[in-house]
């Protein structure tokens, strides 16, 4: 292949990513009102209830699981364990044609009497 024709390549194939990525939604208000919706305190079986109704895909791990969790793969957890269960979550937000979407993570950590103590939700984006 001629320099020319790899340069033509390589400037479509540019061209072709800043499309997609044209094409993208703006990022979704949703994490804020969750951080805000999901208050210190707040018993594990309510914050599952509200998680359901956004319509978030759910899993409920003992405080021991918790632990082992992060043992096993430190670079799942953005907060520590505090002595009582985790939640972690996906809700999605958006699909595209082209197959790239957009999802809120959560993970929500309780301490020992099953009260909330952190949380945090990221929106992720993926173009598979």
């Amino acid at each position: 292949m001629s320099s020319r024709t790899t340069l033509l390549c390589r400037l479509l194939g540019s061209l072709t990513l800043l499309s997609l990525a044209a094409c993208a939604p703006a990022p979704s208000p949703l994490p804020a009102t969750l951080k805000a919706e999901f208050g210190v305190g707040m018993p594990v079986a309510e914050a599952g209830d509200r998680l359901r109704t956004h319509g978030t895909t759910l899993s409920v791990y003992s405080a021991v699981e918790c632990q082992a969790l992060l043992d096993r793969t430190p670079n799942i957890a953005q907060l520590p364990p505090r002595g009582g269960p985790c939640l972690f979550g996906k809700i999605p937000l958006s699909k595209t044609w082209y197959g790239a979407h957009t999802d809120v993570i959560l993970q929500i950590i309780f301490d020992a009497d099953g009260k909330l103590v952190d949380a945090n939700f990221e929106e992720l984006g993926s173009f598979l």
